[in-house]
């Protein structure tokens, strides 16, 4: 069996045994420090070295490159021999009800005996020991002074082993894990392995009394609770120690589905981290990115629906409410809007198969169709016999839409054009025609048509005018008419783009010539945001950003005319620094600067990293961050900026946020 050394902490307490009320767990992944891992509550880990006359290293340990089993390379700390890690117990997490985990490579093991836990404060040779047996490469647990029990193990040095220490504080055993083995059980009825408030517990650090049993390991995850774990929780834990040991869940959740295949599609969103429902000390904030909640508050589920396409952001950022610390998560989701248009071509009198043409759009290339749900073929074609079939289209994203067309048995010649239509001098309107088994079409006149051998040809007569179209096949023949009334055109005049302060009301104006003295004439302005009376002639614009008005003026006779006007906010001065940039390569979204308004000169642009070192400072506005720090490739993250600019007015303005670079 081989075996990994981790100390680790899961929140999987659902099925745990609920010896104390409150919950406590603090857990820590070593990302290049000894904090605890947010948004939880507590002290960091500090370096001890052993007590007694040990030739103990010069430094107490490092951060080493290496990879997990599961393929996860990442930093990790590594102990010089003769130091340890302290965990300060300062409130008391730990007393007789715990469970500590330890995900570690032990690289080099003491000659007899290697020390892996002290409760003592360094003061006993009571603790927990890793013991060689008999000079051999097995190594067992002794819980000194109860001695060795349980199984023994072949350790490899090159392999990373997750180490259980569980206590029941009901019943004084406690029980000792390799991965997801029990190999021990001590019954400690007398609380030697227990601890207290301000007494702390030392990992890898020997004591006093017995020095110098002390071993090397690269640690990857430790963690301390005051739950007891019973056989399945390990169980569990195990399955994805790996990369639980490196991803911090507390944050995580799922989008459902992946990807939304339209904006008439809702999604859901479920919290799966580690915090127990209902989140008690927890605050929960979620961002949709412009998304419409349709349910949902706190820890969710949400239902979620985003009326625009494209790729959105959804981020969950949880705050534990009683220090403050927080953890943010940012996923991504692509909402599509795919379309399809299905054009039928009826059979002929030589040809009596009808084709079916699947036009696809706005999804995701390449496409498939189908009209049996089942076969898919690129080729967008199909040639039916007469019937009603459901088209179906497949992008790239697996996303699927449906259309009904139902194609017409070959017949009778029919035609059908638009209804009489009246439009102003100087408009066209385009003849819509529908028809049944036609092939070619003449329209009379010809005039004022800009073809009249169409089937939709585009009016524009100088005059009021009935046009005849005359649709045939072979020897059938159909007709039908419209008549085209042309009315003067109407000229609108308006008042010319001009630059307004915000706020300040402006008078705008409008009138047409053809119509002037005229009754039942109506004004239509949009947009209607920003004026008092938006359907007279001379409304109040009252704004407060740049915006083109436009105003329609319809006669009696329903004849209009339109103009516009830009009224241009003169913008106060402002810098403004994007949310995300990506600095992947691809050419797009590469560099994060300031954007600026009005302002003449930067006084500085800060950004921080989340160790709160300055990865870049520039004071020149056309200069940005490429998410380098120090040579090194960008890494993925929320950083920090601050930002102070000298408006054209000599004022003072000061900025300062946060945004994700993302990879």
């Amino acid at each position: 069996m081989k075996l990994r050394l981790l100390l680790l902490f899961n929140f999987a307490w659902i099925s745990m045994t609920p010896v104390k009320a409150q919950i406590l767990k603090h857990s820590y992944r070593f990302y290049e420090n000894f904090q605890v891992a947010q948004p939880e509550c507590g002290s960091d880990l500090v370096q001890a070295e052993a007590l007694g006359n040990c030739n103990a290293a010069a430094t107490a340990g490092s951060y080493l490159d290496d990879v997990l089993p599961c393929g996860v390379q990442r930093k990790v700390y590594h102990n010089n021999l003769n130091w340890g890690l302290m965990y300060p117990n300062t409130t008391g997490e730990i007393t007789d009800n715990y469970t500590i985990q330890m995900y570690i490579k032990v690289t080099e093991w003491g000659k007899i005996n290697t020390r892996l836990i002290d409760f003592s404060n360094g003061q006993r040779d009571q603790g927990i020991y890793f013991q060689t047996k008999n000079g051999s490469s097995e190594h067992c647990i002794d819980a000194y002074p109860y001695g060795i029990a349980g199984i023994c193990s072949n350790f490899d040095s090159s392999t990373y082993y997750l180490l259980t220490f569980t206590r029941n504080g009901k019943t004084g055993i406690l029980d000792v894990y390799v991965d997801n083995t029990l190999v021990a059980s001590f019954n400690d009825s007398g609380g030697i392995y227990t601890s207290k408030a301000g007494t702390p517990i030392y990992i890898f650090r020997d004591d006093i009394s017995v020095s110098c049993e002390s071993g090397q390991a690269n640690f990857a995850y430790l963690s301390f609770s005051n739950q007891y774990s019973s056989q399945s929780n390990v169980s569990e834990i195990v399955k994805e120690i790996c990369y639980s040991a490196s991803i911090n869940a507390s944050a995580d959740f799922s989008i459902n589905p992946i990807p939304v295949c339209s904006i008439s599609k809702n999604t859901t969103v479920t919290y799966t981290g580690d915090i127990p429902v209902p989140g008690t000390g927890y605050a929960f904030e979620w961002n949709f990115n412009g998304g419409t909640i349709i349910s949902g508050n706190g820890m969710g589920p949400f239902v979620v629906n985003w009326n625009t396409p494209g790729t959105k952001n959804v981020t969950l950022t949880i705050t534990n409410v009683a220090c403050k610390n927080s953890i943010v998560n940012t996923k991504q989701i692509l909402v599509g809007d795919l379309e399809l248009t299905p054009a039928v071509l009826p059979g002929t009198c030589t040809n009596p198969l009808a084709t079916i043409m699947a036009n696809a759009a706005k999804g995701a290339p390449p496409y498939q169709y189908s009209i049996d749900s089942v076969h898919y073929q690129a080729d967008p074609v199909f040639k039916v016999s007469p019937k009603t079939y459901q088209v179906y289209v497949k992008d790239a994203n697996n996303c699927v839409l449906s259309k009904e067309v139902t194609t017409d048995p070959v017949g009778a010649v029919s035609i059908k054009t638009i209804n009489d239509t009246t439009i102003c001098e100087g408009q066209q309107v385009q003849l819509f025609s529908t028809s049944i088994n036609a092939v070619t079409f003449s329209w009379l006149p010809a005039k004022g048509l800009d073809n009249g051998s169409v089937k939709d040809p585009v009016a524009n007569p100088a005059v009021t005018t009935q046009y005849i179209i005359t649709a045939s096949k072979d020897d059938c023949i159909a007709k039908d008419t419209v008549n085209v009334t042309v009315t003067p055109k109407i000229e609108v005049t308006i008042t010319p783009d001009t630059e307004i302060e915000a706020s300040v009301p402006f008078q705008l104006n409008s009138s047409s010539p053809q119509l002037a003295g005229q009754a039942g004439i109506s004004y239509a302005w949009l947009p209607p945001m920003g004026l008092d009376k938006p359907t007279i002639a001379n409304p109040i614009a009252t704004i407060t950003l740049s915006t083109t008005y436009s105003v329609k003026i319809t006669s009696a006779t329903g004849c209009s005319g339109m103009s516009s006007v830009n009224l241009r906010v003169i913008p106060p001065p402002s810098i403004f620094i994007p949310t995300a940039f990506t600095p992947d390569g691809d050419g797009k979204n590469e560099i994060l600067k300031p954007i600026i308004n009005n302002i003449k000169s930067l006084t500085y642009f800060k950004i921080y990293n989340r160790w709160g070192e300055v990865v870049f400072s520039s004071n020149q506005a056309n200069q940005g961050w490429d998410g380098r720090f120090k040579g090194a490739e960008p890494v993925s993250g929320t950083y920090v900026f601050k930002v102070e600019g000298i408006t054209d007015q000599d004022k003072t303005i000061t900025k300062e946020g946060s945004f994700l670079l993302i990879r």
